[in-house]
This record gives C-alpha cells, structure tokens and sequence, in this order.
C-alpha cells in the first residue's frame, strides 16, 4: 500500500511525536532517516533550529488569523493548530448584478453619478469596515502571529484605504499568502482552505 503524500495536522503531530532523536529540522522540514516532511505553512518561515524548539511551538501552539476577500464576500476567522476559534461571514452588495464587476472595478471607467454605484460605494466601504472591526477586537483577544490573506491586489489596496487605522497594517510582517486557489468564500471554503494550511507533506 502507497504511503500518503499529505498528513493531517493532527497525523503530523504524532509522527513528530514518535520519529527518532536524531531527527532534525531544516528550511521548513523535518528530516528522518530517508523521510523529509515539509511543515504544515502554520508552522514555516519561524526558523526552527531544533526538533525540541519544533516540539514546544505544538504544545504551545500560537494563534493566526484568517481572511479569504472577494468582491462583497469575506470569510475571515482567528484558528490555533488545527481549530477554528472564531469565524465570521461578511456579504455586502458590491457587484453590478448584470456584469458581474465590483463597483470600485466599474469606477475607474464610468464614474458614479448613479444611485445604485453611489449605494455600491457605500456598501464597499462598510464591507472593509466590518473586516478591520471583526479583525481589530479578535487581535485583542488573540495574539495573532501570522495572518493568511487571500486577496486580489486591487480589493487589497481598497481594504488598506478603506480606514484611517487598519487592523494590521499593510507592511506588517506577519502577513503570509494564501497560496492555494480560493473559492467564493464562507464557512465551508474557510475550513477548505484553513486544512490545507495545516496539513504536512511528504517530499
């Protein structure tokens, strides 16, 4: 039987657990005899030296947040390990329904005398609010050490302009990348995509 490419969270903190002493951690790896393990993206770019350093950040795991942004939809959420502690769904009415463009897209090109760009517009800035809110008062709550951002680079410019203060601010280094394809966000793609940040994978 083929042996899985990918672990669980909870699969890779056994196999930490019970892999020899001579184990070793190198560039977001843990090496064991001829098994290299790529960490879980929860746990790189923290510049683990050790295997017992590796060990202490899972039995005291720190907090990191979450936030998926398309065009009038966020999911955004606060985990610890491999668990969701907070999650909130936003919606608001941003898109042209007949074309499908955001307002601040439709902007550039037609300007926005029209009540409806006008509510749009409005609906947009409420839409960023509401994130850097949800954001702010969870960062109170719960250190936060990484932020995994999904984003286009266009919402993401609005979403730093949309507040005098933001949340995190834009040159934060505890930003990080989603790097895997986002779908419309909400609950069940917040869990998609909050499992394969937590999960391990073989080399």
């Amino acid at each position: 039987m083929n042996e899985p490419r990918y672990l669980s969270y909870a699969d890779f903190v056994e196999w930490v657990e019970t892999i020899a002493v001579d184990a070793r951690v190198e560039e977001d790896c843990v090496i064991s005899g001829d098994r290299t393990l790529r960490l879980p993206l929860i746990l790189r770019r923290a510049g683990w030296s050790t295997l017992d350093e590796l060990r202490d950040a899972i039995d005291d795991p720190a907090c990191y947040g979450l936030m998926l942004i398309q065009a009038g939809r966020a999911s955004v959420a606060v985990a610890q390990a491999d668990e969701i502690l907070e999650s909130k769904q936003i919606q608001k009415y941003m898109v042209r329904k007949t074309q499908g463009r955001a307002q601040l897209t439709y902007l550039q090109e037609k300007g926005k005398s029209r009540l409806g760009s006008r509510i749009r517009l409005r609906q947009s800035q409420l839409f960023f609010e509401e994130i850097h809110e949800r954001m702010q008062g969870w960062s109170r709550i719960h250190p936060l050490t990484q932020i995994f951002l999904s984003c286009t680079p266009k919402l993401k410019g609005a979403f730093f302009q949309a507040v005098a203060a933001p949340a995190i601010a834009k040159d934060d280094p505890r930003w990080r990348r989603v790097p895997f394809m986002v779908r419309p966000p909400g609950q069940e793609e917040m869990q998609r995509i909050h499992r394969l940040l937590c999960r391990a994978e073989f080399l």
